[in-house]
This record gives C-alpha cells, structure tokens and sequence, in this order.
C-alpha cells in the first residue's frame, strides 16, 4: 500500500512510499506478487501472492473505518507478517503506543493479529487454519472487529453492491471495458460526502520525469465535474450525474455560476501551492507539491464543459430545474460578456494568453445554453447570446490558418495547439464541412506522434522544465475528431490502437517512445474522453453505415431507454466486464 491518504483524499498521506522508496508503507514482508484483479478500480482489490512455495490470496478493500487487508492459504496454515509505517511526508512519523499510531491530527488503530514495534515501524504476524480468512485493519476510526470470515463477507457483499451498480449501465459496442473503466474510476475518484470528483487521488507523479512538471491532483476540477455529468448520463448513471450536478450546485451562490476553476473537494477554495521538503520524489523528480496554483486562474473553456454536460444529462433523460436554469443563464451571460483579457485556458498555462481555447469554450457555453433555451426555456431572453455566439465564432474561424489549423493564441506565434480539436468534437464547425477535416488533418500532422496527440509542440516554453509526453485526453480527442468529419475506419484503428497500447488505469500522458505512464493516475479526464469518444464512434459508424435517419432514430430510442429505463438489463450495448472478486 504505497499511497494511502485518510481521513481524506487531500489529507497529508498516511502511506507515501510510491514518492520515496524510504516513504510510510502497510506492505506483507518476504513475499512474491503472482497475480492480481485485472480491473482498474472498485471497493475491494485482489492479489495473489507466494510465501515459501504456497499461494496466498488476498483480499484489500478502503471502507468508512480504514483499511482492511485479509488473507487466507489453501494448501497450508497462514503464517503472513506485515510491516506499517505512517506519517512522515509533511508532518512528524507517527508514534507508535501498543497498537495505536499517534500523528498530528489522527490516531490510527491496528486491529488482528500479534503486534510489535521498532522505532517507526510497526511488525504485526497474523495466522489462520488452511482455507480460513486471517484480518488486518488499519482503522482510522473505530476499528472493526477483526473476524476474518465476517470481514471476507462484508468485502464480498461490497463488490456484488458495486457491480450490481454499474451492470444497468448502456455501454457502446466498440470497446466497452474502457467506458465501464471510466464509470469504476469515476465512482472511485468521488469523495461521497460532496459528489465532488477529484482529478486524481495522486500528487507530484512526474510528466516529465527528472524535471520540475509535478503537481497536486487530489482536487476538483470545474472541467472533472462537468466531464462526470456528462459521462455518467451518456451511460446511464443519471443518479450519479445529478450527485455530480448537486456539487456544481452547492459551490456557487445562488444565482451564480462557480467562479473558480478548481475548489476542494468541499467546494472551498485549494490551498496555496507548496513544495514538501525531503521527500526524493517519483524517478528523483523534484520538486513534490501540494496545493495547486490553477485555483484563481481563469479557464473559460471550462465554463464550455460545464453546459455540455448539463445538455447532455438534458439530451439523456434529466430535468431541468429552476437552480440549473439559473447556472445556466449566469454562465452563458459571464461567457457572453467576458473581454479578450489572457488567460491561462484548459492547459493552466503559468503565463496568461489571448488563447483560442479560452474562445471556444465561451462559444461551447453560449451554443448550449441557447439549445437549452430553444428547448427548455423558449420564452427566455437570448438574443445577447447568440449575438456573442456569432462573434465568438467569427473570430476564432477567422484565426484558421493557410494550412487548416488554429494556433494556440491571436498573435504573430503560429504555434498549433490540440485544443482545436474542440472546433470540431464539440460542433463549432459541422463535420460536413471541409474546414473541420482540414482542422482536424493539419493539428494531427503537426501534433500527432503514432495513435498519440501532443497538446502542443513538445520542447514549448510552457514555464517548466523537461520535454512532456504526449496528452492522452488529447489522443481520444482525434478519435472523436476523425469519427465526427466521417473518417470512422481511421477513427476505429485509432482507438483499437491505444486500447492495446495503454493500461486499463490510465494517467495524464504519455511517453510515445517507451509507452511509460507519465503524470498523476487514474486522471478522471482522460477516461470520461475515452469512454466519450466511443460513443461517438459507434453514433459516427451507425451514420456511415445506415444514413443520418437511422441516427436519429438510435438517438431517440436511446434517449426514451435512459428517461424511463426498464427494469430489465436487456439492452442493445454490450455487457459490462464483471470481474468475479
């Protein structure tokens, strides 16, 4: 267990090992790994491992108490030791009384077996019959009873809840592990309390390792909430995006829409962004930071996301009440009426910029907001809406250059930019319409790297050090980008291929080179635009192959499914992968 952090996913870590190999850690001592659960996220993990020849299976599972870790061996009686050591990071080690490890603000509990401790660590030996269930809990709470068998049951009855959960789920036909994915990582990056969803449970994971590109995830996004609205109603889980919604809700006054680009998980503004001495860092990259910096920026682009996943919850099946209505209405004026400031826009650039991106997202805002008017809200004022729609779009158009693309800023620097790809995923331009296949062709053949897309030029001054990978919400975005202007068959072997290069758990980037993981992991962004960019995949090949009716006929028999949907499980999209725990 080298990342663990309780009592919340933004506390000080309680197990950091994954930042520094001399980091606090629970981990079983003189064992072999063999095997583990294939999925990438859900309330219990399984692992195997080997101890002087006899497989040991284990079962891991976070619940409201701490972390309960069970073992049982078939073959022979158990005879499994663990080791733990907390705190450290930035704060004191813990301080071990018994089995009772006292740190700042916490005290943790140690529950099952026979403890002792040296200095930081605590030494625990726990033992079982063959074939009965041994208990280890690590209670930040109140601890558990320790009953192995009672504990494997409750950790059984959890997986079946959670797949019973996910199995209502409508999931396209062209890969559909990876939206059942992004739907597992997304519950798992939820903080309960809120339906807040954090960006990643990670910190400080480098993008460019040995440089300075490290920072702290383990907060909400306005772009992560709104990109969970819309992939959970896309697949189904209208409940879930409603809580998503609740959260946009509850972190903006009443009649107002959220002014922050990235709060906490408690919807209140992040903390400063510091640098944690004395911790070696992933790959030695340096420095390790806590807090973010992006959390006064301004991004208008993700104001643009915040209206496309309230339309999309809309389109599949929501209600539009009188507190969304009036989101809607405060950010659709804000994207209205904002100047042509810089502004640091969806990739949080240190120095600000008259950015393309921060346009599009104005327009994305404004564009849904008058769908969502025309539909839900006839009667509404909306003429100032379409008249900066109009502008908005005039503007960015008139910034394409002679060979199809967009640059990153209106200046005299021609540098590309992957944000371009929004003109057309999100529909500023119609896939029909040669400049969009144009746009799309000439930002992949200056960005693209194999089925990998750069955000923009790897080597560009973005404020830091190091030569980043390639952006992997980016690369579903050509997938999405290709389907949408009618290339299906490039679009299909464009994600066939990153579904076999990339692992179910999916981070920020990527080495195009190595294939190496690069940045924080799961990144909720980059698993809600794979799951997005399979849908559009199969909309896109229904199109091709049956005509544009035969769209809109899957749409409304889709979206009739998700508003009143049947009890029974019979549907047209493939099943979801259950991995039996």
């Amino acid at each position: 267990m080298d990342w663990w952090c309780a009592p919340e996913v933004d506390s000080p870590p309680l197990s950091w090992s994954l930042l520094d190999p001399g980091g606090a850690a629970a981990r079983w001592r003189e064992v072999d790994e063999v095997d583990r659960s294939p999925g990438p996220a859900g309330p219990v993990v399984r692992t195997v491992l080997r101890r002087n020849g006899h497989r040991i299976d284990c079962r891991d599972a976070l619940v409201e108490e701490g972390l309960i870790r069970l073992a049982r061996c078939e073959e022979a009686e158990l005879d499994l030791t663990h080791a733990l050591a907390l705190g450290g990071f930035d704060r004191p080690w813990g301080a071990w009384e018994g089995s009772v490890c006292h740190l700042q603000d916490l005290d943790v509990t140690v529950a099952g077996g026979a403890s002792q401790h040296d200095g930081r660590w605590l030494t625990t030996r726990i033992r079982a019959a063959p074939g009965r269930w041994a208990a280890l809990v690590i209670a930040t709470g109140e601890p558990p009873e320790p009953d192995g068998e009672r504990l494997a049951r409750r950790l059984h009855e959890l997986g079946t809840r959670s797949r019973a959960a996910q199995a209502g789920a409508r999931l396209p036909r062209h890969h559909p592990e990876r939206a059942a994915d992004a739907l597992a990582v997304l519950e798992a990056c939820t903080y309960l309390p809120t339906g807040a969803v954090v960006a990643a449970p990670t910190t400080s994971l480098p993008e460019a390792p040995g440089a300075d590109r490290q920072f702290d995830y383990r907060y909400t996004w306005l772009r992560d909430a709104s990109l969970a609205i819309s992939v959970a109603a896309l697949l189904g889980r209208r409940e879930a995006a409603e809580r998503y919604l609740r959260f946009v809700h509850s972190s903006v006054e009443d009649g107002g829409a959220p002014s922050l680009p990235v709060t906490d998980v408690r919807g209140r503004p992040v903390p400063e962004e510091r640098t944690v001495a004395g911790v070696v860092g992933w790959a030695s990259s340096q420095p390790v930071r806590v807090g973010n910096g992006a959390g006064r920026q301004i991004q208008h682009d993700a104001l643009g996301l915040l209206l496309e996943g309230i339309s999309v919850y809309l389109q599949t099946g929501g209600s539009l009440d009188d507190a969304t209505w009036r989101v809607v209405c405060a950010a659709a004026d804000r994207a209205a009426s904002a100047d042509e400031r810089p502004t640091s826009g969806i990739w949080e650039l240190r120095d600000p910029r008259r950015l393309v991106s921060a346009d599009i997202g104005r327009w994305i805002c404004l564009d849904r907001a008058l769908w969502i008017a025309r539909i839900w809200r006839p009667t509404a004022r909306r003429r100032h809406w379409k008249q900066a729609r109009d502008e908005i779009s005039e503007r960015v158009l008139g910034a394409l250059l002679p060979e199809g693309g967009l640059p990153q800023a209106y200046d005299r620097d021609s540098t590309p930019d992957a944000s371009a790809l929004m003109v057309v995923v999100f529909g500023m331009v119609s896939g029909r319409d040669p400049r969009a296949r144009r746009l799309v062709r000439a930002t992949l053949d200056r960005l693209g790297t194999g089925q990998y897309v750069y955000r923009y030029p790897p080597g560009t001054d973005d404020g830091f050090q190091g030569r980043e990978g390639a952006f992997l919400p980016v690369s579903w975005w050509a997938v999405s980008a290709l389907a949408t202007v009618g290339r299906v068959g490039e679009a299909r072997r464009r994600a066939d291929e990153l579904c076999g290069a990339l692992p179910r758990l999916m981070s920020e980037e990527v080495d195009p080179e190595t294939g190496e993981s690069l940045g924080n992991v799961p990144l909720v962004w980059t698993h809600a635009e794979a799951a997005r960019a399979m849908y559009v995949l199969d909309a896109a090949a229904l199109r091709a192959h049956y005509g544009r009716a035969a769209l809109w006929a899957w749409r409304i028999v889709r979206y009739l499914r998700l508003r009143w949907p049947s009890n029974d499980s019979t549907m047209e999209e493939e099943p979801m992968d259950r991995d039996q725990l």
